[in-house]
């Protein structure tokens, strides 16, 4: 089967452009199990790679709804928050943003980026969102709120069951919404530049501002003022290559130079060569040696961070790329 390779990287690379996704499964498109759909993020309900940080956020998807039963709420395009198709694919996520009362209570949805940030490097964060309208079950018409945003942290606050320690508010977001998004047809697009000041591990979505410092109010006719917001398209992107060499620029100026193929990869070196393939727990993965320097490798046929090492003359070449 035709494998997609997302990222290549290495010191010895002349890159140009911004680098690919840090974030995995970043339109939720993999569930973690195929054959269970439910609301609330339960067990098996959930985006591959994704948990729930506090309360219980939704996953929707267009396969689900086929049993006739509760997994309707979690369908696409309808379901029981809103009426709408995703932005790209066949999935998206939705959390409790906002609803005025005295409980103030949110949704946080959270994975661990592929890579940990690096200090002093810019990271342009984006993510698509719109508000839930349309509803059959939990909401038909509701409200809007600003603070929609997204968090880089350090620790995890994941719930890996269906309940944990709750995600206190922060008061602050490394990239979030202004003002209210008011559009309920269309995906808005939210997106910025940060530099890192610490080694971010995480990314996390919803609204960390106490009601205070958050606006919300009714969308049209409805006198709700509850905001739960739908998000797709999540990317922290490099901008430095030098940072982490993330993304496919220009060809290689240094030896080895390696040819991106439909289903492979082929590494030239014009002379003797080894390349080690490792995934990313250091397993070897598979391992080719050449007496006149070319070597071509298929694609892992699991998805994730897998480790290049090339041996050429007595030089050392990583390089890293990540396989959905």
């Amino acid at each position: 089967m035709e494998r997609t390779l997302i990222a290549i990287v290495g010191g010895c690379a002349s890159l140009s452009g911004i680098g690919q996704n840090l974030v995995p499964n970043p339109g939720f498109e993999l569930p973690e199990d195929s054959c269970s759909w439910q609301c609330c993020f339960n067990i098996g309900s959930r985006p591959l790679h994704w948990y729930s940080w506090t309360n219980s956020p939704e996953h929707f998807s267009i396969c689900a709804g086929d049993a006739g039963g509760n997994d309707s709420l979690v369908s696409v395009p309808q379901n029981g928050w809103s009426y709408q198709q995703p932005s790209t694919g066949g999935s998206y996520i939705g959390a409790y943003a906002y609803d005025g009362y005295a409980a103030e209570y949110r949704e946080y949805v959270g994975a661990q980026l592929l890579e940990p940030l690096v200090p002093g490097c810019a990271y342009q964060l984006r993510f698509r969102t719109n508000p839930a309208h349309g509803g059959n079950y939990w909401m038909y018409e509701g409200g809007v709120c600003d603070n929609v945003g997204m968090l880089l942290t350090t620790t995890s606050n994941a719930w890996t069951g269906t309940s944990g320690p709750l995600f206190g508010f922060r008061n602050f977001a490394h990239l979030r919404t202004l003002t209210p998004v008011e559009d309920t047809l269309g995906w808005t697009l939210v997106e910025g530049t940060i530099v890192a000041d610490s080694a971010y591990m995480y990314v996390v979505l919803g609204n960390f501002f106490t009601d205070a410092l958050t606006s919300g109010y009714p969308l049209g006719s409805t006198s709700t003022d509850i905001a739960y917001y739908l998000y797709d398209e999540v990317e922290v992107l490099p901008v430095d290559a030098d940072c982490h060499g993330l993304g496919l620029g220009e060809m290689y100026t240094t030896e080895p130079v390696i040819e991106l193929l439909p289903s492979s990869f082929r590494v030239t070196a014009r002379e003797r060569l080894k390349a080690t393939l490792h995934d990313g727990t250091g397993r070897t993965c598979s391992q080719i040696e050449d007496l006149d320097g070319v070597v071509e490798m298929e694609f892992p046929s699991s998805p994730g961070l897998y480790v290049l090492l090339v041996e050429a003359r007595d030089r050392t070449f990583i390089r890293k790329f990540v396989l959905p």
